[in-house]
């Protein structure tokens, strides 16, 4: 390209500056840096400052530097270092300049180099140095010299400076160390929102989305306002845990707070919905966009593939090549996830090359991971055995992994044999790998390949990670790994699926036991292993957990994988949203869906009839604080007596099982009757107040309690002692007191979990159990606290089991 012809006065003899005026002239070669485009016309520029005798000129030297840096490829950087050298005391600006650049280069190690020069010039850093050095140190990894950085400026006072700060924060965490991230983080008394971004983005990052929500929740308590940034990660957090209805959440909260009109938060929205499961929601914010970017555009290609529908990821594609807009990497990633997902061979090939030789894009290891799983799944195994062998690029365990998989998936145990060795001369320590060749030989029969690779497995330390799943219910993400509870079947969970399954088997269910290779397993056992399940667990407990179980299971079949048939362990299939007629052909679905959802909700009704009995193991005595339930709920009502005490009252005194389970309603010929406890009204109404609505006395409440609670412990005691219990427990436990006293005050304050739990333990020594709730804000508060009683009533003890349910790690204690 023609450089663009320099401005008249850079053109001009250079001999009607002979006798320059240094003051007159110095503006000429700043006024032409504007309009430089490329290296070769700043070296032109360069090249005027030296026949105008201007090349000494500091002002000048720093312009050019920073023309250098805006764009620090090898060549400009080597350009701007030269330039650098050539003055004999540069100042701190300067070296800030050259900081900058090579921060954001690809050799960023060199910033800290020329640091360690500055240092021995005697050139203290500023404010402006250490954001720059910070950067280089997370790009290279460099944690370190990071740590040094760190500790120069708490030396220098700067730790806690506005710009010094967040770029602690970010070094930390770009060097995968996210929990001295959050050490920085707790140290700034005023956290602003880019401090806030920073350690949000940093979580995010690391896959640790629970408590990059936890941090968002906190910075809108401090009444602080997220920006883009801000909504980017924590729209990645929901995607991460699949969390929908906090999605949605978010995504109001862009609409409600104009930050809709950044193409970055809606592509981010496009990936949160179509991670999450609901497609159609990802294609109403793509439609709605005016802007469209290659990002924007490649969400929708990978959003379409993920979900299964390959031709319309392809059309996608052909739009968006009709727009002119320029695909990218994540673009062809997309695209061949399709293709491989489909089946569609010859044009992923296609879309494959074009990416080099139409685009100029060079394919990375994703990409070649696509074309293996494209072979693969189409099993032309020896081709993709050929086609990870001739690559330009070493091979990582990745892609022969997905070779063994295909390998598993069509049977053929050499070849899997040939591509574990492969795998072994690479990395030997993944657990998963043994496990999934040592499955493939068992099913061919082959018992002595099982117990070599089991002797070797333990010889070289692998294990093998048990799956997770994942659900939200009531806006809590709940996860299950496989094997869950084995050895504790009379857990409400695991008596669900037992009595799902026993349903299923008369509806003519059979586990296919091949699936379980264990060579020293009887058949029973095989079968619990598999109903035991990460995937059915996860389904079970939101039958259980939510109103329309049955929505619930769909809703999260479909944000689990994006498609519409789902394997879970091969011995149970659920179809959603498929015609009749793939059900009455396709040999993989051993039970329809209306099967399968009736069997589950008959076992369910089963189920909630084996809970019922009168025999316990232990009382939860829970006491709940009236500013958080009346926080949450929007529309608490004070009872007829008036506002209670700013005081914990009672919730109840709960039997229960030691395996989490509970009985209920177990006596119906026993109902509550007020006059057994006349004489503790006065101190019931002051200890044991209702907030419901419609204002009451507390009779409403309390028969409540008694019918669904109290009858379960007619064995120990009456209507009477069941209340008086309670309320004697009130007082050997002052939770409020306890907490006051370790400085944790009903104020709206945040307090860390730890400390809530560690306070009331040491006032009643035991083990507490807190229950959290949110408020209208998403904030995380303290709701209920949960302590263990023995079947007397009279004595607390350590409890054998806890509720299911998380807090936050900093949780809000709510005024009243």
């Amino acid at each position: 390209m023609a450089a663009t012809p320099f401005p008249a006065v850079i053109q001009q003899s250079p001999s009607r500056y002979s006798a320059y005026d240094n003051t007159t002239h110095l503006s000429s070669p700043l006024s032409s840096l504007p309009k430089c485009s490329s290296l070769k016309e700043l070296k032109q520029i360069q090249a005027f400052t030296i026949k105008t005798h201007l090349q000494n000129d500091l002002q000048i030297l720093t312009k050019l530097i920073n023309f250098c840096t805006q764009k620090p490829n090898t060549s400009a950087m080597d350009y701007a270092h030269q330039l650098f050298e050539t003055i004999p005391q540069p100042d701190i600006v300067l070296f800030n300049s050259i900081f900058r650049g090579y921060s954001r280069s690809n050799a960023p190690l060199r910033a800290i180099y020329l640091f360690i020069k500055a240092l021995n010039e005697n050139i203290l850093p500023d404010d402006y140095t250490f954001p720059s050095l910070l950067k280089a140190c997370a790009v290279a990894k460099a944690l370190q010299q990071g740590k040094q950085l760190h500790c120069l400026a708490v030396k220098l006072g700067l730790n806690e400076n506005t710009f010094v700060c967040p770029t602690l924060i970010n070094m930390y965490t770009g060097c995968n160390d996210v929990d001295g991230a959050r050490r920085v983080f707790d140290k700034i008394l005023e956290p602003c929102v880019v401090s806030y971004n920073a350690i949000i983005t940093g979580y995010a990052r690391s896959s640790r989305p629970n408590e990059a929500l936890s941090l968002f929740r906190q910075l809108q308590a401090r009444k602080l306002k997220p920006n883009d940034v801000t909504m980017l990660s924590v729209l990645s957090s929901c995607a991460l845990l699949g969390a929908l209805d906090l999605g949605k959440w978010i995504h109001e909260y862009v609409k409600k707070n104009g930050l809709g009109k950044y193409v970055k938060v809606n592509t981010a929205l496009i990936d949160m919905y179509a991670k999450c499961g609901s497609l159609d929601d990802a294609i109403s914010v793509f439609e709605s966009m005016s802007v469209r970017d290659t990002q924007a555009w490649s969400a929708m290609v990978v959003a379409y593939a993920t979900h299964g529908q390959g031709q319309k990821a392809i059309s996608m594609f052909e739009e968006m090549m009709s727009t002119k807009v320029q695909p990218d990497e994540i673009t062809f990633l997309g695209l061949l996830y399709a293709c491989s997902h489909t089946g569609l061979v010859d044009e992923g090939f296609r879309y494959f090359y074009s990416m080099s030789d139409v685009y100029g894009i060079i394919p990375g290891i994703k990409h070649y991971g696509c074309m293996v799983d494209l072979l693969g799944r189409a099993g032309r195994l020896d081709e993709a055995y050929k086609f990870i062998d001739e690559l330009p690029i070493k091979p990582t365990p990745i892609l022969w992994r997905t070779l063994l998989s295909a390998c598993t998936s069509h049977g053929n145990l050499e070849l899997a044999k040939q591509v574990m060795e492969q795998i072994f001369e690479l990395d030997d320590s993944h657990g998963g790998d043994y496990v999934i060749l040592s499955n493939l030989c068992a099913r061919a029969g082959k018992w002595e390949d099982v117990d070599a690779l089991r002797k070797r497995m333990i010889h070289k330390g692998a294990v093998k990670v048990p799956g997770c799943s994942s659900i939200e219910v009531d806006n809590v993400v709940h996860e299950f790994f496989s094997g869950d509870g084995v050895h504790y079947i009379s857990t409400a969970l695991h008596r669900a699926m037992d009595e799902l399954v026993k349903e299923l088997k008369l509806a003519g269910y059979v586990p296919d036991t091949s699936l379980v290779v264990h060579p020293n397993m009887e058949d029973e056992e095989k079968e619990i292993t598999l109903r035991y399940h990460s995937e059915k667990l996860a389904i079970a407990f939101g039958l259980l957990n939510t109103p329309q179980g049955q929505q619930s299971v769909c809703d999260f079949i479909i944000s689990k994988t994006g498609n519409a048939l789902v394997g879970i362990t091969g011995s149970i299939v659920c179809l959603i949203e498929i015609p009749p007629q793939l059900i009455e052909s396709s040999a993989l679905v051993p039970v329809s869906q209306q099967m399968f959802l009736s069997a589950m909700i008959r076992g369910l009704c089963s189920w909630y009839f084996l809970s019922v009995s009168q025999d316990f193991d232990f009382f939860y005595f829970v006491q709940q604080w009236p500013g958080s339930y009346c926080d949450s709920k929007q529309s608490c009502c004070y009872p007829t007596t008036g506002k209670p005490a700013a005081d914990f009252g009672i919730h109840g005194l709960w039997p229960n099982y030691n395996d989490g389970t509970y009985p209920q309603n177990c006596d119906a010929n026993k109902p509550f009757d007020p006059k057994e406890v006349a004489d503790l009204r006065s101190s019931m109404q002051k200890n044991w107040p209702t907030l419901a609505c419609p204002s009451g006395s507390g009779v409403t409440f309390w028969t409540h309690e008694w019918e669904k609670h109290g009858t379960c412990s007619e064995s120990n005691l009456d209507q009477h002692g069941y209340f008086q219990a309670a309320l004697n427990l009130k007082k050997q436990a002052n939770l409020l007191q306890a907490l006051t006293t370790a400085g944790i005050n009903p104020d709206g304050g945040l307090y860390s979990l730890s400390s809530i739990k560690s306070a009331i333990q040491k006032a009643v020594g035991f083990t507490p159990w807190i229950e959290c709730n949110t408020d209208t804000s998403r904030n995380s508060q303290l709701y209920q606290i949960y302590l263990c009683v023995d079947t007397s009533g009279k004595n607390l003890i350590e409890c054998p089991v806890f509720p299911k349910g998380k807090c936050d790690s900093e949780i809000e204690f709510p005024t009243f």
